[in-house]
């Protein structure tokens, strides 16, 4: 900037210079018209400079700021298993922090202060091949996450991942299996299938550094602890295989799975082997989000730190849900537990649907398959050069095609990113605020059969039930709210994920709006005007999915809004989750007609013998065995 002015200064003289020698008024004048001309479009161009040079201070240093991590300092073993990063970085929170159980926890050794790696490239995503393919290498940039056919087909894909690593150096594999009981059976499985990954990277050219001592494996069980199952870092498959089949149960149903990352990142990302360095990928199995997640982002930072991508064999997260449910048989009693609590969502930082249950018989599809994994193991494959491989589908819920949901992926950010992108677009906060308003028990579907019409029984079950519909509809107006106040930026919104949220959001809230009003109104005409029955063997009343919207022209227009809106879904999103909700909210119409029916009486109370084998079931009077935590 200085060199410039120095040249305008020059400039600008020798321009007054030809001013005092013109002899002519025209001459002068022109040359005067010219200085002024240069001189406001050097002055516009120098301003202009400035500006874009503290813009571009100003982005650097907000880069600077979003992407500045806290120094991560190696830990001695003893802190390495009794304390967490926030502790370490803020003394206040030392006074607070969980110290790990002793279940699983055993020294892991200090490393070498002097050992360093070098650094190691992202790694991008590749096809995925099956078992007789191997000799096909794809080299393509993925987005974090891979559909793969169970542990068999992790098991291939690993191998490829274990030889693209060995074209760029030696390697260590560090194992990180979660030790709680829901993971019994795939331990067992993988322990089973292991062999073929090392057998396959072996056989291959690519791999001929591996028959030198050049791929060395780590296995680490972690639950409320952390314990190695190998003494050290190994190149013996059998000793693999026998460390993976020995991790301990962990009984306290606490996974601390980030701070596990976290400790292998410091203690094995720098890892060298007589002076020769070693480039580390983790590979994580686990089939929950974790209990940690607050030291994700710590994670990731130790994981980069030391260019250590992360590999994650787990579930495929529920949509809009954090809480599933899994069957589960206790190893050492055998005994059979139904539908145990997992956290195993939800794909995004916050939920991002309405928890509306679904009106009539039918599926409430309140578990579906998200198609990706958990947010926080997602982001954490994703951000460090891994893949988060879905090895496990829900058996008895819908799964979608993994290449036609890639457009719909979640958005793997930081919470704090994640916020911040979300107060910008008055859409998604709509969304967002509209989930958070629905998070709630919310007491479903008003009965639909009532008693003989005029009779005390009918009108106490008519009060019940408008209370219940009435319950519902306060809820649902609630949400509607910062949904339709967003209408006008739904275009606006580039996001196929964010469309398909909004529109289901709105077109559901209006389904079921209606479906209040109406139900309502016919329970008002009834007890207004009860209705004798027709036939005489009736004994009661029942309100069926009627296709004509009775309450007023403008229910009328909302519900064909309604219709609209869910049809559009399921055209612009086939083959997602919003398509299946729009789909199931469809199936019905919106409006009811009273239709008279036959209810027979209840029969009467039987045992049937129930006593009797209570009296003859072991320990059936003593205290009951604790259900397992997962």
């Amino acid at each position: 900037m200085r060199g410039l002015a120095s040249r305008m200064r020059q400039w600008v003289a020798e321009q007054w210079a030809h001013l005092r020698e013109a002899r002519s008024s025209i001459v002068a004048t022109a040359y005067g018209v010219s200085l002024l001309v240069h001189l406001a479009i050097l002055g516009m161009l120098t301003v202009a400079g400035v500006l874009m040079g503290r813009e571009v201070a100003r982005s650097i240093e907000a880069s600077i700021v979003d992407t500045a991590l806290p120094d991560l300092e190696r830990l001695d073993a003893t802190e390495l298993l009794e304390t967490d990063l926030e502790a370490t970085l803020d003394p206040v929170l030392a006074k607070t922090a969980p110290r790990f159980s002793p279940r699983i926890v055993e020294d892991i050794a200090e490393p070498d202060p002097e050992l360093q790696i070098d650094p190691l490239s992202v790694a991008p995503s590749m096809l995925l091949p099956s078992a007789t393919t191997l000799s096909t290498r794809v080299e393509l940039r993925g987005d974090g996450a891979e559909h793969v056919d169970g542990v068999e087909g992790a098991v291939d894909r690993l191998a490829l991942e274990i030889l693209r690593q060995l074209d760029k150096g030696r390697v260590l594999v560090v194992w990180m299996f979660d030790a709680s009981g829901s993971l019994h059976a795939e331990r067992e499985r993988l322990a089973e299938h292991i062999g073929k990954v090392y057998e396959n990277v072996l056989a291959r050219p690519e791999g001929s550094l591996a028959h030198e001592g050049g791929l060395l494996t780590m296995v680490v069980a972690f639950g409320s602890g952390r314990k190695t199952m190998t003494e050290e870092p190994t190149d013996d498959t059998a000793a693999i295989i026998s460390a993976i089949q020995g991790v301990p149960l962990d009984e306290t149903g606490e996974e601390t799975t980030f701070q596990t990352v976290l400790d292998v990142a410091r203690r094995w990302g720098s890892f060298k082997k007589d002076k020769e360095p070693y480039r580390t990928m983790a590979i994580l199995v686990t089939d929950e989000v974790g209990d940690d997640e607050e030291k994700l982002e710590p994670a990731i930072a130790a994981a980069k730190k030391s260019d250590m991508p992360v590999y994650v064999l787990g579930n495929s997260a529920l949509f809009g849900r954090a809480e599933g449910y899994m069957d589960y048989t206790d190893p050492k009693t055998g005994q059979f537990y139904r539908r145990l609590p997992v956290r195993q969502g939800p794909e995004s930082v916050a939920l991002e649907q309405i928890r509306l249950p679904f009106w009539y018989q039918g599926p409430q599809h309140t578990e579906l398959d998200a198609g990706f994994g958990p947010h926080a193991l997602s982001r954490l494959a994703a951000t460090t050069g891994g893949i988060y491989f879905v090895t496990r589908m829900g058996s008895s819920r819908p799964t979608f095609d993994p290449s036609g949901m890639r457009e719909y992926r979640p958005d793997w950010v930081s919470a704090g990113q994640y916020r911040a992108a979300a107060s910008r677009s008055p859409l998604r906060s709509a969304v967002l605020a509209a989930a958070q308003i629905t998070q709630q028990n919310l007491p479903g579907q008003p009965s639909l059969v009532f008693p003989t019409a005029g009779t005390p029984q009918f009108k106490e079950a008519m009060e019940r039930n408008q209370t219940i519909a009435a319950r519902v509809m306060y809820t649902v107006e609630e949400a509607l709210g910062p949904i339709q106040s967003a209408a006008s930026y739904r275009d606006r919104e580039t996001s196929r994920r964010w469309q398909a949220h909004y529109d289901l959001m709105r077109a559901r809230l209006l389904a079921v709006k209606i479906r209040c009003y109406e139900y309502d109104w016919a329970c008002a005409q009834m007890k207004v005007n009860p209705r004798p029955f027709d036939n005489e063997k009736s004994n009661a009343w029942r309100l069926e999915p009627d296709s004509e919207i009775h309450y007023s022209p403008s229910a009328q227009r909302a519900g064909e809004e309604a219709r609209e809106l869910l049809e559009r879904v399921m055209t612009e999103h086939r083959g997602t989750p919003w398509a299946v909700l729009a789909q199931r909210e469809l199936r019905d119409p919106f409006g009811f007609k009273w239709v008279e029916t036959y209810v027979p009486p209840p029969p009467p109370p039987s045992d049937n013998g129930g006593a009797a084998r209570k009296k003859n079931q072991p320990n059936a009077n003593g205290p009951a065995a604790p259900v397992p935590k997962l």
